[in-house]
């Protein structure tokens, strides 16, 4: 009992409370009646006859429950009659005496309730009787025996009965009702509506076997009806009962059948649901894309109200609309960039190719055209047949809705993941052209709620995407098996296209530990490389995922550094996290993940070591003997890419430096400055500075050229030192240079020209000629500003080199009319000719 919902509970001790205090007031009826004519003998003998047919049943709720509470006692007839002969009290004493022996090996609970609602029903009927009867409530409470039945009573016998009915069936409606949560209603109306002919024939017949009783007069008669009645009504319940047993055995059969049909629609979704996710477990992008959009397109039919079998088809087809994918080559389904003519025509066959398929099945429910028509767009520009508005399935304009949402919302191969509201917007822009307005009415009125709880669960498109999912079944992790081979051939796709590319080596690493992060979503993505000043340590020159700000520029420990030893022995290492294997830097901006599990794989070319990859994750057992596998066969084919960029980087690092002093040569900066000019304009403010050296070919001359060499190199490193960190120095040729001043106008300009300057006529060449003594150096400089001199490389070194002969001309001019030689001079500019007229 304490098991049962509270209400139902508080409504069983009502009835306790109430069949008890009417069994007593019966009693006590019974213990003070006067009549010398009443015969305690043939009362007694009713009172045994419905103690005996008590636990013949007739079960009246249409279920296969071993509980009594939806089933009728054939002891009514008795207990009725009981009360035509005997009064209420005696009927009272006989339903009790009838439902505690038919219901002795139910529950306690159970056994009490029924007790006390027969002694309610009893006790109604009777007083319902005996007001229709003249007895009275007066004559009721003293237990006064009733008259003899005649035909004249017999709207009250009938009246009377019905009374019985009604609080019985009512009583046990309104206990399972409680209890199962079911519509009290409906609950009556289905299993006891039907029983009342029953109750009012045994009513009929109890009057019928008294009126006789009333004619002979005699007590012989009483034992005759006994006699002769009680086998009648025995056979009539058996064959009744037989009856009932076969129906009971025909409905037990069919709903076996419903059961077994059930389980086998079950069986068959299922079998439905694990193949297409093999299908879709394939694709490295949309994989638990057919799940997400079945759960947005269920949650939109639902709240449209489809029948039940439109929302199995929706079911179904949400499951299978990506089946035609099967027909699509891989390469076109992994492209990163866009898709061309061609290729997009082999995409808009796989509806087709998914119908299909499945043409020869047999559903139950309408799936095909929800698979065939759900790139079909409402202003009829979709495909496969062109159709337009009301033309097109509604439940393929439902799924419609949900496979362009979780498209947006999931990363594929040539964009990352959109925002759940980016994608709310396209759903409200597309609204009456890509899709039926009252369906993306009603996806945009479901689909806030739906992500909201996918998000409790742990997923779709308001979680970041970025954890080790976590498979509960066995199906999950054979998906994910499959998932993981097709994984393998798209890391080699993705690999082989950055071999095929010719880019240097921080491009190179970038695009690597972009794809393996791809891969391996929730990892750190590390790759270091061999050190060029120190070959025994590695340098991460390449970082993504947790921690990316710590990692960046961080290196090895030393020679007993975790990685370091993976290289030197190639060999892998799969485990846990080591504390001492990188000296890593902190980040204020992001804390520190803490990381529990580690694989890291040496990255060998030809033999050559040239350094590790390292992934590293939060969970203690993140990475499998398949991930290890699998990072290694990329570290493989990467091994080539990575080598490949570390020459390019060389091979570029000579085309664009001079050999002598290391600086950037002409060609470097010629297309540098071709970018800086392209470039939006709030990022195109700089200077072009050309300089010449004064009074340099006295050292080549006297002191030879590896000597001037060594004054160029001097000046080289004085140049970097002399400029900011951004602008570029480059050596256009001889003894002249070329600075780029980043974000310079003439001012700007100006002042670094005067900072050169003084630093060159500062430096002490240590060379001493015996007639010239101390050889120093000048410089002549010469600027040009972007845009306002030129809006090309050309144009602007051609203005930096006049500007820069017109600051020597005036040099020489100055020197010749007896200035001191080692004065700043004017720098060149475009009011030089201002200044010659003002020297002149």
């Amino acid at each position: 009992m304490n098991t049962l919902p509270t209400i139902a509970q508080n409504y069983l001790k009502l009835i306790y409370t109430l069949g008890g205090v009417l069994l007593a007031l019966a009693l006590w009826q019974l213990c003070h009646i006067t009549n010398p004519q009443f015969n305690w003998g043939h009362l007694t003998i009713f009172v045994v006859l419905a103690g005996m047919v008590g636990p013949k049943k007739i079960r009246l709720t249409r279920s296969r429950t071993t509980d009594d509470v939806g089933a009728m006692s054939l002891g009514f007839t008795i207990i009725y009659a009981t009360m035509l002969h005997f009064g209420p009290p005696a009927a009272v004493l006989a339903a009790c005496a009838n439902v505690f022996v038919g219901c002795f090996r139910q529950p306690s609970y159970q056994r009490m309730f029924n007790v006390a609602l027969s002694a309610v029903e009893a006790t109604t009927s009777g007083l319902a009787l005996s007001l229709l009867r003249d007895v009275g409530v007066s004559g009721w409470l003293r237990g006064e025996s009733p008259e003899k039945v005649t035909v004249a009573h017999l709207p009250a016998v009938l009246i009377g009965a019905i009374v019985y009915y009604a609080v019985n069936t009512g009583g046990v409606s309104t206990i399972i009702s409680l209890t199962s949560k079911q519509n009290i209603v409906a609950l009556w109306k289905e299993n006891f509506l039907w029983t009342l002919p029953s109750y009012l024939a045994g009513a009929s017949a109890s009057g019928l076997a008294l009126l006789l009783l009333g004619l002979t007069g005699n007590h012989v008669a009483t034992l005759t009806i006994v006699v002769f009645v009680a086998p009648v009504g025995y056979m009539t319940y058996t064959v009744y009962e037989t009856y009932t047993a076969r129906a009971r055995e025909k409905q037990e059969h069919i709903e076996e059948l419903q059961t077994s049909q059930a389980q086998l629609a079950e069986l068959y979704l299922a079998t439905i649901k694990s193949l297409a996710l093999a299908i879709d477990a394939k694709d490295q992008y949309t994989h638990q894309h057919i799940l997400r959009v079945q759960r947005y397109s269920v949650a939109v039919g639902e709240h449209l109200g489809l029948s039940e079998n439109d929302m199995e088809g929706l079911r179904t087809g949400a499951l299978l609309h990506d089946i035609g994918k099967l027909g699509v080559p891989e390469y076109v389904l992994l492209k990163p960039g866009k898709l061309t003519a061609d290729e997009f025509d082999k995409i808009k066959k796989h509806p087709e190719i998914g119908a299909a398929i499945l043409d020869p099945v047999e559903f139950p429910w309408p799936v095909l055209p929800v698979v065939k028509y759900h790139h079909e767009k409402w202003d009829g520009t979709g495909y496969p047949e062109g159709l337009a508005g009301e033309d097109i399935p509604f439940t393929a304009r439902i799924l419609a809705v949900a496979d362009v949402y979780d498209a947006l919302t999931s990363n594929r191969s040539y964009r990352n993941a959109w925002t759940h509201e980016k994608a709310i917007h396209v759903i409200q822009k597309d609204a009456g052209t890509h899709f039926d307005p009252v369906i993306a009415q009603a996806f945009l009125e479901v689909i806030d709620g739906v992500v909201q709880e996918m998000a409790k669960e742990g997923q779709g498109p308001l979680v970041p995407r970025k954890e080790t999912p976590i498979y509960a079944t066995k199906a999950d992790e054979a998906a994910r098996d499959i998932h993981r081979a097709s994984s393998e051939l798209w890391a080699l796709y993705e690999v082989a296209q950055t071999l095929s590319a010719s880019m240097g080596i921080t491009e190179t690493l970038d695009i690597l530990a972009r794809k393996l992060e791809a891969i391996l979503p929730g990892t750190s993505c590390l790759f270091l490389l061999k050190s060029e000043g120190n070959p025994d340590t590695l340098v991460a020159r390449a970082a993504v995922g947790t921690n990316r700000e710590h990692f960046l520029g961080c290196q090895t420990s030393g020679s007993r550094s975790l990685t370091l030893k993976t290289v030197e022995q190639r060999t892998t290492y799969l485990g846990g996290f080591d504390h001492d294997d990188l000296l890593i830097t902190s980040s204020t901006q992001v804390p520190w993940a803490p990381l529990n599990s580690s694989l890291i794989v040496p990255i060998v070319h030809q033999g050559e070591a040239l350094g590790s990859i390292n992934l590293y994750h939060q969970h203690a057992v993140a990475f499998s003997q398949h991930d290890q596998h699998l990072l290694e066969m990329i570290s493989e084919r990467a091994a080539m890419a990575i080598y490949n960029g570390l020459l390019y980087d060389r091979t570029r690092s000579h085309a664009f430096t001079d050999p002598l002093t290391e600086l950037y040569n002409l060609r470097f900066l010629t297309q540098h400055v071709e970018k800086r000019c392209e470039e939006d304009e709030e990022a195109r403010r700089f200077s072009v500075l050309c300089m010449d050296l004064d009074h340099f070919k006295p050292v080549n001359d006297n002191f030879g050229h590896l000597r001037g060499d060594d004054v160029l190199r001097d000046l080289a490193q004085i140049l970097r030192e002399t400029v900011g960190p951004r602008d570029v120095v480059a050596r256009y040729g001889g003894d002249e240079f070329l600075v780029i001043v980043e974000d310079a106008g003439q001012d700007e300009a100006n002042e670094i020209s005067r900072r050169i300057h003084d630093a060159v006529v500062s430096y002490d060449t240590r060379l001493v000629h015996p007639l010239l003594g101390t050889l120093r150096l000048g410089v002549s400089i010469g600027s040009a500003c972007f845009p306002k001199d030129g809006m090309d490389c050309a144009s602007l070194l051609s203005v930096a080199d006049q500007r820069m002969y017109q600051d020597k001309t005036e040099r020489k001019l100055r020197q010749m009319a007896g200035a001191p030689t080692l004065q700043q001079p004017k720098i060149a500019t475009a009011r030089s000719s201002a200044s010659r007229k003002k020297a002149a």
